[in-house]
């Protein structure tokens, strides 16, 4: 198994073991005073989006048994889709607000153990530790906190999700709403790129190995991988 696999395996453990502290602690009401309005904004937008659904049946049913005409069809599902836009933008932004506590703890879960354990344990995290792993430096510099912290924010979206919290609470909503799609476009061009350096690079070294001059070695053979 190449060592790029091994990695996927170590961060899914290691992503779960966050996921799950991260919910643990956002889901404590005294914590996160938005939780209960989160959970039921959102329980009002699965009612809303199940009555799109339903809807938009109800005129497909209708188009089919001809109990309208074709032209009716699409000027009452234009109607339909750019009532749903709207309500759909307001719902979206609506639990992005809520949710920014919760964000804000996720940080810190992550700053945790991706930065503040993995450097007192010398380059580990739980998941790299079952899969025999390690980070280390890809020059002769000793490893400093600060290169976990760069890591960090772009494997594990640091970065972005603070510039999310400053921007929804900066910006208008339109405003927001136009970040958020730069935002994710940027996003998934570092995902990209990050699979795509781990592949093909030698040292299967990925952005956030380069910009914190860090590379992961296997222990389970005498030389790296």
């Amino acid at each position: 198994m190449k060592i790029v696999f091994k990695r996927v395996i170590a961060y899914m453990i290691d992503f779960l073991i966050v996921s799950a502290l991260s919910t643990m602690i956002t889901s404590n009401s005294y914590i996160n005073k938005d939780y209960k309005n989160y959970i039921n904004t959102y329980e009002e937008y699965e009612t809303f989006y199940e009555e799109y659904e339903e809807n938009e049946e109800a005129l497909e049913e209708a188009l089919e048994y001809e109990a309208i005409t074709e032209e009716e069809y699409e000027t009452k599902l234009e109607e339909l889709n750019s009532s749903f836009d709207d309500k759909n933008i307001d719902y979206n932004y609506k639990l992005i607000k809520l949710s920014i506590v919760s964000t804000i703890i996720s940080i810190l879960v992550i700053l945790l153990y991706f930065v503040v354990i993995q450097y007192y344990f010398k380059g580990q995290t739980l998941g790299k530790w079952i899969m025999k792993l390690r980070i280390v430096s890809n020059s002769d510099k000793k490893l400093n906190i600060l290169n976990y912290l760069i890591r960090s924010l772009i494997l594990n979206s640091v970065l972005v999700n603070i510039l999310s919290i400053i921007f929804v609470l900066a910006l208008s909503k339109d405003g927001y709403l136009i970040y958020n799609e730069i935002s994710y476009i940027i996003t998934n061009i570092i995902e990209m790129s990050i699979v795509f350096m781990m592949f093909f690079d030698k040292k299967n070294r990925g952005l956030h190995d380069y910009l914190s001059n860090t590379h992961v070695v296997w222990e389970g053979e005498e030389n790296e991988v």
